[in-house]
């Protein structure tokens, strides 16, 4: 996917002014002549673009790559702009805080207020991206001769689709979809439970599928989607299915580039450039070794600078090194790993074996494909079976930790642990004392919705904070 920042319109505003009563009389004279030319000065809006003006071929690919450029901006960010890559990650064992953004360590905490200021941006920019991506879809739809020959209406919905994979998997049950009509009069939707928003994410997948033109690299993009949906919803057989035929090599990114501070990738940005975020190692006693275990999927190297607060140990990311680097979104590993979970939850500990270990074997092959710019480099063991149920299970989301790193996973998985594999919460998140001092991990165990959504009659807050 190639991101586009489309220019932003300013309106310009007229001021009026009072004249000096000597200016009236030179007033009145200029009003009969220009009277005269009063059809050629009465246009409509002339500085504003209306959605009349967008259904021209022109004006639908600006509707499209504008969609796709929010989208890529919630999904991993932009720059200084969190993402839900990066906020899940804080919240999980993936980053540690090394800024001083109170907003942030409050993510990282589990304790997060409705009025924190950085969720607030973080959860409208995923809302506006799932508005944009589905009301360009209708646009064109709406535009064109023949929609069932308009590749690009799969491919929005499929985008569309993974924004309510970010809802379901990373925040509370109760998130409302409201509508924004070109009449400009907000439809307020209903909160939603996080089943009814998976749901609807394989609604959307379902879409794609069905449409006559779309693209086979966006098909598998809906294919690895509906799979992660219906994870989430359990259904682990029926994710296998969804995923068979996804190759094993395939990937689709979030693209960036240094067109603009937006489209940079804020992973190098916030790791490397401001030291806000931090590669992090057994965090909260639960938390994985991602820097001590030597594993090649997550390389990090400490910077002696240390991180921005003072106080922290900054270690860098080494797979993103420049504001370009490609982020991935879907993957044919991610294929694999679903395929892999259905046969441990279905008893097939040896097809669930061969899986993890044939990836492993792949690594030179895979890592390439994950991280196009930067790979890295190394072998993995093969492993053996740990022998218990509980074993296997902790052995699968630690491949699955390794493998989809940074990439808007995690807050997901460890969710499940506890909903689906009957973990505790202080099993499986950050727990203890909190390594700045002073504080201790608190409860939360996904992110609230923002105080903004209360604009919203029918909206009361999350329905509940269960994972």
């Amino acid at each position: 996917m190639r991101t586009t920042t489309m220019p932003q319109t300013n309106e310009r505003r007229g001021r009026i002014r009072r004249f000096l009563p000597w200016l009236s009389a030179a007033v009145v004279a200029l009003v009969l002549p220009l009277a005269a030319c009063q059809d050629v000065l009465d246009v409509d809006d002339p500085d504003i673009v209306t959605p009349g003006n967008l259904l021209d071929e022109a004006g639908l690919q600006t509707l499209r790559n504008g969609a796709l450029g929010n989208f890529a901006l919630a999904w991993a960010g932009g720059g200084f702009n969190d993402g839900q890559v990066m906020i899940s990650g804080l919240m999980t064992d993936e980053w540690m805080h090394s800024g001083t953004f109170p907003t942030r360590q409050e993510v990282e905490l589990r304790s997060i207020p409705t009025d924190n200021s950085s969720l607030a941006g973080l959860y409208l920019r995923l809302q506006q991206a799932r508005s944009d991506l589905e009301n360009a879809a209708g646009k064109i739809e709406e535009a064109v001769p023949d929609p069932t020959a308009e590749a690009r209406i799969p491919e929005l919905l499929a985008y569309a689709g993974y924004t309510y994979l970010a809802f379901g998997e990373n925040y509370c049950s109760g998130v409302p979809f409201s509508l924004a009509p070109d009449t400009g009069a907000l439809v307020f939707g209903e909160p939603e439970t996080t089943t009814q928003i998976f749901q609807r994410a394989v609604a959307h997948f379902d879409a794609v599928l069905a449409h006559a033109a779309v693209p086979s690299s966006i098909a598998d993009l809906a294919r690895v989607g509906k799979g992660r949906a219906l994870l989430n919803l359990d259904q682990p057989a029926a994710a296998a299915t969804a995923v068979a035929s996804v190759p094993y090599d395939y990937v689709r990114y979030t693209e960036h580039s240094n067109n603009s501070t937006r489209e940079q990738n804020p992973i190098y940005e916030l790791n490397y450039q401001e030291r806000r975020w931090s590669v992090a190692d057994r965090e909260g006693i639960n938390g994985l070794d991602f820097r001590s275990s030597g594993d090649p999927r997550v390389n990090s190297v400490l910077d002696s600078r240390g991180g921005f607060d003072g106080a922290s140990e900054l270690w860098h990311f080494t797979h993103f090194q420049y504001w370009t680097d490609r982020v991935a979104l879907a993957t044919g590993i991610e294929a694999r790993l679903i395929e892999a979970e259905a046969d441990l939850r279905a008893g097939d500990v040896s097809s669930w074996l061969g899986i993890l270990n044939q990836l492993r074997t792949d690594f030179a092959t895979l890592a390439p494909i994950l991280y196009p710019d930067n790979p890295p480099s190394g072998t993995l063991a093969p492993l053996a079976d740990p022998g218990t149920s509980t074993a296997r299970e902790d052995l699968h989301f630690r491949e699955r930790a390794f493998w989809l790193y940074s990439t808007n996973h995690r807050l997901g998985d460890l969710r499940r642990l506890i909903r689906q594999y009957g973990r505790s919460a202080d099993s499986v998140f950050p727990t203890g004392p909190y390594f700045k001092g002073g504080e201790s991990y608190a409860t939360d165990v996904n992110l609230p919705i923002p105080e903004e959504e209360e604009n919203n009659p029918y909206f009361g807050q999350c329905l509940d904070r269960n994972p």
